[in-house]
């Protein structure tokens, strides 16, 4: 009987600390719709310019390793095998970030 009444107590015990617990409810959006949407659209403007910018670098980095069997050195070193004519200009504000080990590029914020 004690054995019963123990598991009974157990089971309650468990049953009760995994219950739902009340989620806490997000404080209403501050601001004007129209500002945030603008904010969004702005940010999502930003990212398909650097994205545009970064991805045909991008393909001729991958093609300079496909011919080559090395990432280049330089950004410069695509221009001087004739992979491109002139590296194209970053978006404004920002500036290429090269690894030659890797061949990863991306862009990051000019700094001043």
């Amino acid at each position: 009987m004690k054995y019963i009444l123990v598991l009974i107590t157990m089971v309650g015990v468990f049953c009760v600390s995994c219950g739902k617990k009340q989620s806490q409810e997000k404080p209403p959006a501050t601001g004007n719709p129209v500002e945030q949407y603008g904010d969004v659209m702005s940010k999502t403007l930003n990212k398909a310019k650097s994205i545009d910018a970064v991805l045909p670098m991008k393909q001729l980095i991958d093609s300079f390793y496909a011919q080559e069997g090395r990432y280049p050195s330089s950004l410069q070193e695509l221009v001087e095998k004739n992979y491109v004519k002139e590296i194209p200009a970053p978006p404004k504000g920002y500036r290429y970030s090269y690894d030659s080990g890797s061949g990863k590029i991306g862009l990051v914020p000019e700094t001043n």
